[in-house]
């Protein structure tokens, strides 16, 4: 396992490498650059304009660019945001554990869903509850999730008043007092909910079919002739079983929960990372866009990377060579 491991990190630092070239070539791309959100060319001094680029390194060859960009990245430093005059660590610090919370949230709220809805399914199958189930799973993959979330804040917010439409966090509170967490995890519930349920779709019906799959093996079959009770067989036996594959799945989990909390934290007005990411590209602040990317990019191989170490150490049938 742990040769495994190795060998599965030094093969990530060249597709890091090249996720880095596409993520800088990306960046470059953008109409405008880090002084486009920031100076009216038509109202600035054109001397004064060129002169801040040659500061920034802005007409610099790209190779030079990039590895000024890559040699910072080494040295922990992300560069500065024009923006936010200040550090891009620093930054993207402040919007970092709203998004994290966001996530465990959501990933809580997934897992508990698809743990009851495929159970019940599962052992009810071809009933009117499961094709209940079903139906909610088919209509859930179905919505987008900009979609849902608009019918969630109209529902949830506007109509019934229960949880707020924007923000993360009440204003006036203390940070780290009682009132503030309770707050917090008050303004994430109703983005969680929306994200971690359209998720949840697909793992229910995996977890539906692979019990129902379960259910006709022999080691059922032997266990119900040995007078064995069927809530002993759903528990022990079928259900242990069925649910390895979803909690191996977790590490993709990290991946795409992050990566759908871009569209749902810029709808909800969430100070999360995908809200710094979508407002530092609208104003062109590059060096912000660039590390959240690439962020993004590396959370994406490392919920790779746990799950298949996940498969290892949960299946004691699977052995990782």
């Amino acid at each position: 396992m742990l040769i495994y491991t190795l060998r599965r990190i030094l093969t990530m630092i060249p597709i890091l490498f090249l996720v880095s070239i596409v993520v800088f070539a990306l960046a470059l791309a953008m109409p405008g650059d880090a002084l486009s959100g920031q100076i009216n060319p038509a109202n600035a001094n054109p001397e004064y304009i060129e002169e801040m680029r040659e500061e920034l390194g802005l007409n610099d060859p790209i190779h030079v660019q990039y590895g000024r960009w890559i040699a910072g990245i080494v040295q922990w430093d992300f560069g500065r945001s024009v923006v936010h005059s200040r550090d891009v660590t620093q930054v993207i610090g402040d919007r970092l554990p709203n998004t994290i919370l966001l996530s465990a949230v959501s990933l809580i709220i997934t897992y508990i869903l698809a743990f009851l809805m495929g159970r019940y399914a599962g052992r009810n199958p071809y009933t009117k509850g499961d094709y209940a189930i079903q139906g909610t799973n088919y209509l859930m993959l179905a919505i987008p999730s900009f979609v849902a979330a608009l019918f969630a804040i109209f529902i949830f917010s506007f109509q019934l008043g229960w949880f707020p439409s924007t923000g993360s966090v009440g204003r006036g509170l203390e940070a780290g007092t009682l009132d503030f967490w309770i707050s917090k995890l008050y303004h994430t519930f109703l983005p969680a909910l929306v994200l971690g349920a359209l998720v949840t779709a697909s793992y229910t019906q995996f977890l539906r079919n692979d019990i129902i799959e379960s259910s006709q093996k022999d080691y059922v079959r032997t266990a119900r002739a040995k007078g064995t009770s069927e809530s002993d067989i759903y528990n022990k036996h079928i259900l242990r079983n069925s649910i390895i594959p979803i909690v191996t799945l977790f590490g993709f989990d990290i991946a795409s929960i992050i990566g759908g909390a871009v569209i749902i934290e810029t709808i909800f007005s969430y100070r999360g990372i995908g809200e710094l990411l979508i407002t530092s590209i609208q104003q062109r602040d590059s060096a912000v866009v660039l590390a959240v990317t690439l962020m993004l990019s590396v959370a994406t191989l490392l919920g790779n990377l746990l799950a298949d170490l996940l498969y290892g150490v949960i299946d004691p049938r699977i052995r990782v060579e």
